[in-house]
């Protein structure tokens, strides 16, 4: 799996000598290293990709591929930083977030407020998206309200049970094969040349309230929110790799001497991240293909989400692919759901304890408290809403673009204070980091501008 260096020939101490370095190459690199990001990539593969991409590009055409290229660029250095600390530090991003400068446990308590308050929010979103789909596949049999107290209640009760590993695994599967369909079908069925001359460069009215309102909603939702970066931290420290192993065998990451392990962890976790990503992206933008394909200029609607989405590869391969774009969307959204549930149950649970600094609190309560609460309070707000779930998504993921900026700079100073001075940014990255957060706060201000009435 890996290079092992030899105490006989280094002159290491035996702790140094057992240090596990990165396998060479990309096949070792696969083989070994590769996973946190395709896990990350498979929440983002959820609203941005089945009701976001496809609403863009029924709207706008082949210009909104640049439009989600703007953002992925923009947002990518939140998640690079996390990396960064992950592998550099040892550690989560989250567990230095109580060093921010300001009142006491400030950011740790606004971490808690975005995995509880706003992953409900994010949960009835794409749940109500993932209960359109239910109602589709369904016909007659639940309302797309009731199906989302079934389905997402299920979810909830598999989650705190802990008993959903093996249904995960079919839904990520159905997820990676509607991922290669969409792929495909973006090659098979490509638009009209003339569809692609007249959209791919076709600048909108940017200050137009259509096009703040949809760009500021991608921003928020595509590829994912920031608060991930806490997320993708848990999961790359679980393989215990990087300053973790150091610290795990009473090693110093400051010592010198294990400067090169760590520079060649930092690598690997940015490789592992970096395919993910590209991943992300490529998928989202054949989904815009498609929908300039088949949707424009009529994109989704709240009453025809699932009829349009379904109907997406349909030029490509035929009737068909009606039913398996419906269940491969289904499987995407409902996985989706499982590792918001997930997700924000753990993060909150282990990041209470540090906030009130009393290590007594039992996080597995808290986990389940907060699953139970999520699923509740969003269900009681689908049933009020009723069915509106490309409007819902809309609203919800332009309020994202706000309050998920927090999480690029706290993870940008963590860095600056924790990591060892080789390792932190050159002044190249000092300088991509400055103007993709002016970006990222532009996109908050568009959000915020929306929400507040200022605009449309």
């Amino acid at each position: 799996m890996s290079l092992v260096a030899s105490k006989a020939e280094d002159g290491l101490e035996p702790s140094q000598s057992e240090l596990t370095y990165p396998a060479p190459g990309w096949k070792g690199f696969f083989k070994n290293h590769f996973g946190p990001s395709m896990l990350w990539a498979l929440i983002s593969i959820g609203g941005s990709h089945i009701v976001l991409a496809p609403t863009l590009g029924g709207t706008f055409g082949l210009v909104a591929i640049w439009m989600f290229g703007l953002i992925y660029v923009a947002k990518y250095g939140a998640w690079e930083l996390g990396i960064r600390y992950n592998y550099g530090v040892g550690a989560n991003p989250i567990e230095a977030y109580g060093d921010l400068p300001g009142p006491k446990n400030w950011a740790l308590w606004v971490t808690i407020l975005v995995f509880t308050v706003m992953y409900t929010f994010i949960t009835a979103s794409v749940g109500m998206s993932t209960a359109a789909f239910v109602a589709a596949l369904t016909p007659g049999w639940l309302t797309a309200a009731w199906a989302y107290v079934l389905f997402v209640g299920a979810a909830g009760v598999l989650v705190i049970t802990s008993r959903y590993s093996v249904l995960e695994k079919a839904l990520i599967g159905f997820t990676v094969a509607v991922g290669v369909l969409v792929l495909l079908g973006a090659l098979v069925g490509p638009p009209s040349p003339e569809r692609i001359a007249e959209t791919t460069f076709a600048v909108p009215d940017l200050t137009g309230p259509a096009f703040i309102a949809l760009f500021a909603a991608a921003a928020g939702f595509a590829p994912t929110g920031f608060s991930t970066s806490i997320l993708i931290g848990s999961w790359s420290m679980a393989k215990g790799e990087g300053a973790s192993e150091l610290r795990q065998k009473g090693l110093d990451p400051n010592d010198p001497a294990n400067h090169d392990y760590i520079r060649a962890w930092i690598k690997t976790g940015r490789r592992d991240f970096n395919v993910g990503y590209v991943f992300s992206f490529v998928l989202i933008a054949a989904m815009v293909v498609l929908a300039t394909n088949v949707l424009y200029p009529n994109p989704p609607t709240d009453a025809n989400l699932a009829f349009a989405i379904g109907n997406i590869l349909s030029d490509s391969f035929g009737e068909w692919s009606y039913y398996a774009m419906l269940i491969g969307a289904f499987a995407a959204l409902y996985s989706t759901v499982i590792t918001l549930l997930d997700g924000a149950a753990r993060a909150t649970g282990d990041i209470l304890p540090m906030a009130l600094e009393d290590d007594s609190i039992d996080s597995e309560r808290i986990r389940k408290l907060v699953v139970a609460g999520v699923v509740g309070v969003s269900s009681a707000m689908v049933l009020a809403l009723g069915n509106v779930p490309v409007t819902l998504l809309l609203y919800v993921a332009a309020v994202l673009a706000v309050t998920e900026i927090f999480f690029y700079p706290a993870n940008w100073y963590v860095v600056e204070k924790h990591l060892p001075e080789p390792f932190r940014p050159s002044r190249a990255w000092h300088a991509y980091y400055v103007v993709s957060l002016v970006f990222v706060l532009l996109f908050g201000a568009m959000g915020a501008a929306l929400r507040l009435g200022v605009i449309g």
